[in-house]
């Protein structure tokens, strides 16, 4: 590639120009912005210097203790190490330090313009945060944080962010296989996009052009890689992934000479702009290349410089697709030993990281070169755990529900069943009473007329038991369905029951405490203080102010086991009121944001009531729980659920090893009574977050 010799003048010149700013500049928070904008330029052409430069931003603002501005160094820092390292290890260490700053700044910042600034790094961070867990295979964890970022951009109005999001959410459905939703996502990230920064839909093109590549309709594809050429603003690494795919595409269709000369001008690019995240693409690309066309040795080199870069970055997965490679060719050239050594590590690696295609198909390999080492019982025991484990994940969900519903519901089940079989029964028996109907009429038959009728009546029985006995299988198979569907139904019915009858008992008590005990105590407060009257005793003033005070807790306790009146209610404001109850007896710092507010107040009256007693049972956990200072509670109406996000700033805990308490365990079973989703994200010394998703 030429070498352009006015822009490099140009940025030399721009660098020098803030070099000499810096120089001359004395607020130490100038001072960060420069080197974080002469590392930018740097990106260009030395990204020595350009982590060099991101570094002493850091230090500093660590040095004076500014902290917005350490934040905007972790995020440049951690965007560095994925654009040029691939290392989403070291990048998730400065966003979640980032996210942590942001948001405590967040917490006390007064000013409207500069809340929205740090609103708008915010989404950056959790951007960054899902593509992380969308790398680490964590799918839910990344779909959190693309929405936590959505409802946050939507707050502020920002369409860029908007469409940032939906982009991110497009990801999150391709690598799910959940191409329909993929290519709606990406659609309404360019729709956005489109208007308002239609110079940068890189991203976006080459998110399409994957959906189509998946769907195989390569034409299509290729026409979405292409148009990442046509846009004004240079990006390399999205020219260079474009490229890769490209080339993909006509590798898949035997186009070899086009594949390659599309992977020649990537890696002309990898290498002068450093492109560690494309270069990992780039030589997976080659390396299967090079193994179509017979240079295995070639192939080698590069799928061993695959595995050098997947080891430096800790990516298990880059080192175990890699390792299965690297088997795949040892194999084609009769070194088995070297073949079985690969093979066996990429296993162990791809079980551990869950990644079961790949260990699919390593114990599949491992048991064709067991085999060819006649090394029979070591091959049938490879292809042992290959078949067991394939059908133990596909049908293990299932497998469980249908083990579950018949332990609960057997009863249902055997009354259904019984049914089926006595159709089947009068099913036999009817065809039983047909055999004996054409036995007589054959045997009263002497005519040749008589014998043809009955060969007819022959004929026309077998036909006639023939369908009698697949209606009578049908019949079993339908009755064993609807007996599946009904224990199904009952499960749900009978949690929603349960919760119900639970609200009902609330309402019973909350009745007994207010009118009954808080009667009897009201009543005897005012005894107590006619004695008073007239014997001035200060032990009887006491007895009169704890009188006062249990009273006061239990019209307390009885307001909050009270269902909430929502049928006339505005149920946003319902809300707000709970919250602000709490706010004023509690220490805690406690937000609310809702989105789609009309489409909340208008939600059914049995997931307002399940909604307000989550809020209700989870801020009372936090506060008596996390040891924390704030609470943060978001209310999100999409199209088709709803999504609920209680998280606190406390000491966490070890969902691994912390068995759910009562409180817990009632919202999970609200949650399933509903067909919803609970998702617990706590760390130690971090926090927990509470993400609860319902259809409605």
């Amino acid at each position: 590639m030429a070498f352009n010799i006015p822009s490099f003048y140009a940025q030399t010149s721009k660098i020098d120009s803030l070099k000499g700013v810096a120089l001359k500049t004395t607020s130490d928070t100038s001072i960060t912005k420069l080197y974080i904008a002469i590392g930018a330029e740097f990106e260009k052409s030395n990204t020595d210097s350009t982590f060099a430069y991101y570094t002493k931003a850091l230090n500093k603002a660590k040095k004076e203790n500014l902290q917005l501005e350490i934040a905007d160094a972790d995020i440049v820092l951690a965007k560095y190490f994925v654009m040029h390292f691939n290392d989403y290890k070291k990048a998730y260490v400065f966003t979640t330090d980032a996210k942590n700053i942001l948001e405590k700044i967040l917490q006390k910042e007064k000013s409207k313009k500069e809340i929205k600034k740090i609103q708008e790094k915010l989404i950056s961070v959790y951007s960054g945060l899902s593509i992380y867990y969308s790398n680490t295979g964590n799918n839910d964890m990344s779909t959190f944080y693309t929405k936590k970022g959505l409802r946050l951009a939507k707050i502020i109005n920002n369409k860029n962010l908007i469409a940032r999001s939906f982009y991110n959410l497009g990801i999150q459905s391709l690598n799910t296989n959940n191409y329909t939703a993929a290519l709606n996502w990406f659609l309404s990230s360019l729709k956005i996009k489109e208007k308002i920064d239609s110079k940068n839909l890189h991203e976006v093109y080459i998110g399409l052009g994957d959906v189509y590549s998946n769907l195989k309709k390569y034409s299509k594809a290729v026409e979405y890689y292409s148009k990442v050429f046509t846009l004004p603003n240079t990006n390399y690494d999205a020219n260079v992934r474009s490229y890769i795919a490209t080339g993909n595409i006509y590798l898949k269709q035997n186009e070899t000479a086009k594949a390659l000369a599309f992977f020649t001008k990537a890696e002309v690019l990898v290498e002068k702009y450093h492109l560690k995240r494309s270069q990992v693409m780039l030589y997976n690309s080659l390396g299967i290349y090079h193994q179509i066309m017979g240079n295995n040795d070639l192939a080698l080199q590069y799928f061993f410089e695959l595995l050098t870069i997947g080891e430096q970055t800790q990516k298990k997965e880059v080192i175990a697709i890699t390792k299965l490679s690297i088997a795949s060719i040892y194999e084609k050239k009769n070194n088995d030993k070297m073949a079985i050594q690969f093979a066996s590590s990429a296993s162990q690696l791809a079980k551990e990281i869950s990644r079961f295609n790949t260990y699919w198909a390593c114990e599949q390999l491992l048991s064709t070169l067991y085999e060819k080492q006649k090394l029979h019982q070591l091959a049938l025991h490879h292809y042992k755990k290959f078949i067991t484990t394939r059908d133990s994940i596909e049908n293990k969900i299932n497998t469980e529900k249908i083990v579950k519903a018949e332990m609960n519901y057997e009863f249902e089940k055997k009354e259904l069943i019984a049914k089926a079989k006595q159709d089947k029964a009068r099913a036999v028996a009817l065809q039983e009473l047909n055999k004996q109907k054409l036995i007589r009429n054959s045997i009263a038959g002497f005519s040749l007329l008589i014998v043809i009728l009955s060969i007819i009546t022959v004929l026309n029985y077998k036909k006639r038991a023939k369908i009698s006995k697949v209606l009578a299988q049908k019949s079993e198979e339908l009755y064993q369905q609807k007996a599946v569907e009904l224990i199904k139904n009952e499960q749900v019915k009978s949690m929603r029951n349960y919760i119900k009858g639970e609200e009902n008992e609330r309402s019973r008590i909350a009745s007994e405490l207010h009118d009954g005990i808080g009667g009897s105590l009201s009543a005897i407060k005012l005894k107590l203080s006619k004695i008073a009257e007239e014997d001035k005793n200060e032990q009887i003033e006491k007895v009169i102010k704890n009188v006062d005070i249990l009273y006061h807790d239990v019209r307390s306790i009885s307001h909050n086991l009270i269902t909430p009146q929502l049928k006339d209610s505005i149920f946003i404001e319902v809300i707000n009121n709970l919250v602000n109850d709490i706010k004023e007896a509690t220490s805690f710092v406690i937000t609310l944001e809702y989105l789609e507010e009309d489409k909340i107040n208008l939600l059914s009256e049995e997931i307002q009531v399940t909604v307000y007693r989550m809020i209700q049972e989870l801020l009372k956990n936090s506060i008596a729980h996390s040891n924390g200072t704030k609470i943060e509670i978001n209310v999100t109406k999409f199209e088709h659920e709803l999504n609920l996000v209680i998280e606190d700033n406390g000491a966490g805990f070890d969902t691994s090893k912390k068995k759910l308490g009562i409180g817990l365990r009632n919202l999970e079973a609200r949650t399933k009574a509903l067909g919803g989703k609970l998702i617990i994200d706590s760390v130690i010394g971090r926090g927990s977050a509470f993400n609860i998703t319902i259809p409605c």
